[in-house]
């Protein structure tokens, strides 16, 4: 968790226009990254997951037209977050509402303690 905390803060010094502020919190049966990605539509994002990194790649469109004054630009935005091992990305599911692009990750159930018998076979002592 330490180091997921590190990159944010070394991606926000960085910062870009392809630097998109995230919050990552954890609900009882998820993981939850909620990513400001404003004008960008659901068709315009990407997500994968490789070795528990999500990558989340998008791309705004800004209208081409006479500004008085512009501080929004097109352009693309990626990030990648760690996620706890614990994730089930092939279940993962998200939305985009709001210039908020919210990822659902469901953590693997934990498996019940299965119980093992183990035969103990009977050694007659030699006469």
């Amino acid at each position: 968790m330490r180091e997921m905390l590190e990159q944010m803060i070394a991606e926000r010094r960085r910062g870009g226009a392809d630097w998109m502020p995230v919050n990552v919190f954890e609900e009882p049966d998820a993981v939850v990254v909620e990513a400001s990605m404003p004008r960008v539509r659901a068709e315009d994002v990407d997500l994968d997951c490789t070795d528990n990194v999500l990558t989340i790649r998008g791309r705004a469109q800004i209208p081409n037209r006479e500004y008085l004054h512009q501080e929004m630009q097109s352009g693309e935005y990626q990030r990648q977050i760690a996620l706890p091992g614990e994730c089930r990305f092939e279940d993962a599911a998200a939305s985009v509402e709001d210039g908020v692009l919210t990822v659902r990750v469901p953590k693997s159930r934990p498996r019940p303690p299965e119980k093992i018998r183990i035969q103990v076979n009977r050694k007659d002592p030699e006469p």
